[in-house]
This record gives C-alpha cells, sequence and structure tokens, in this order.
C-alpha cells in the first residue's frame, strides 16, 4: 500500500537527513520544503513569507504528493509540519482530504530536540537563514513561532533525535512496519 509519510519537526532537528535516508530506503519521492522555498525567497523566513509564500509552497508539496500518490508512488513530505498544524489548523483537513482521496495511508513522524541541543545543532549547519534565530532575542521568537516544544495534535510517532542519526532511523523504520 502507498505511504503519505511527513517528517516534522522544527528547523535543524534533523528532519531533512532523515527524510532523505527513508526516501533512499524506501524507494520514495521525497518532497522538501526548504529546496522549494529557497527558489522564491531565499534566506527569507520572515513575515511576508509565511503570509504569502509558505501556503503557496505547501499547497503546491501537496498537490505533487497527490499525483505522486496517484501514481501509486510513496510520499516522503519534509516540512516543519508542527507548528505549522498549530498555526494554521486548516492544513490537517487538507492532508486528510488528500489520504482519502487517493486511498493512502498516513505516517507521521516528529522529531524534536531540547532546545539548548537544537540551538547548537542550527549553530552548526550555519545558514544565513538561521543567524536571526541565534540571538538572544530572535532565540525566544523562534521558539514561540516554531512551537519548538509543542507537539502535533495528529497521531504521530516522536522520535528524540539526541539518540543519533542511525537510531532515528531505526526508530522510524520500526515504526513504518519495516
Amino acid at each position: 500500500m502507498k505511504t503519505l509519510i511527513l517528517v516534522s519537526g522544527p528547523p535543524g532537528v534533523g528532519k531533512s537527513t532523515l527524510a532523505r535516508r527513508l526516501a533512499k530506503r524506501l524507494s520514495c519521492v521525497l518532497l522538501d520544503k526548504d529546496l522549494i522555498d529557497e527558489a522564491f525567497s531565499p534566506g527569507d523566513r520572515g513575515d511576508h513569507y509565511t503570509k504569502e509564500i509558505e501556503p503557496r509552497v505547501l499547497k503546491a508539496m501537496l498537490n505533487l504528493a497527490k499525483e505522486n500518490l496517484l501514481l501509486g508512488q510513496s510520499v516522503i513530505m519534509d516540512v516543519p509540519w508542527t507548528h505549522i498544524l498549530i498555526q494554521s489548523p486548516h492544513w490537517k483537513k487538507d492532508i486528510e482530504d488528500l489520504t482519502k482521496s487517493t486511498e493512502t495511508e498516513l505516517k507521521v513522524i516528529e522529531l524534536y530536540l531540547q532546545p539548548e541541543i537544537l540551538k547548537e545543532r542550527i549553530r552548526e549547519r550555519g545558514l544565513d537563514r538561521d543567524q536571526v534565530k541565534l540571538s538572544d532575542e530572535g532565540w525566544q521568537a523562534f521558539m514561540e513561532r516554531d512551537k519548538v516544544t509543542a507537539r502535533i495534535d495528529i497521531k504521530h510517532h516522536a522520535i528524540d533525535a539526541a539518540i543519533g542519526v542511525a537510531e532515528v532511523e531505526k526508530s522510524a523504520l520500526e515504526y513504518l512496519g519495516l
């Protein structure tokens, strides 16, 4: 059976690493929000992005997911769903409608980290778009905006990403029944 796998969690937690590993292992289509975002809003994740760009990117990703699911391909979506679903709950219905219309199983993996570990990972990855997050004021705004300590209200499998990449992948594969 085809599956829609959502890999969620805050920026810097390891979503893309896990999503790429799973896509390779499972031969799934991978849709990575960051790769699309950068084309339309390089380095910018401010208010204009959140209000104007992000909803369009998410809609495009859901359209691409639907097309691939209808073709019989399982899809992994690498998106920070946690804060998106909390702040804009209509996306939950859109995801449910997508899985229903494509007769697809939904699996959700949510990665999390303690805030101090997350901050260090964000610092280490050194992306321009992350620089504003690293000041004390920016960090607090990021923590609140991206709901870093919150959990989504969709049935999901939560994994503490501090256990390491191999163990995170192992836990995800077990949850996926592999």
